[in-house]
């Protein structure tokens, strides 16, 4: 079974009559750069009012996770921007992290490293326990 395929006569064509933008369907002209506008990954983040009056906790634990250490995050207030708060802290951190039920955990004793980034974010209240 083969399937009949349309034969395209390629004598009449020249060099410069067909290109990939003509088989596309995409105009010849040239395309027109626009100033850069700033993406919101290069823009600064913005501070978040919740993050500023929540009463942020750090411990770090080591109970139940085979002898590792865990820097736990307690009192982050849940939502989209919190998951993305996370995943720039832990970029930052450049550790591993998780979050479970209200705590977000990172891999490792991240207590003054994490203290300082979330002073930089604009938290108010963290303390050190």
């Amino acid at each position: 079974m083969r399937s009949s395929k349309k034969k395209i006569d390629l004598q009449s064509l020249d060099a410069e009559s067909f290109t990939i933008a003509d088989a596309m369907g995409l105009s010849r002209e040239p395309a027109r750069l626009s100033a850069k506008e700033p993406s919101r990954a290069d823009a600064e983040p913005a501070r978040d009012h919740a993050l500023e009056t929540a009463p942020l906790r750090l411990f770090l634990e080591r109970k139940g996770r085979s002898g590792k250490n865990v820097t736990r995050l307690a009192g982050l207030p849940s939502g989209e921007r919190s998951s993305r708060l996370v995943k720039e802290l832990k970029q930052n951190l450049g550790c591993g992290a998780a979050i479970e039920e209200e705590d977000v955990f990172f891999q490792g004793d991240q207590r003054a490293r994490l203290s300082k980034l979330l002073k930089d974010l604009g938290a108010r209240n963290v303390k050190i326990v």
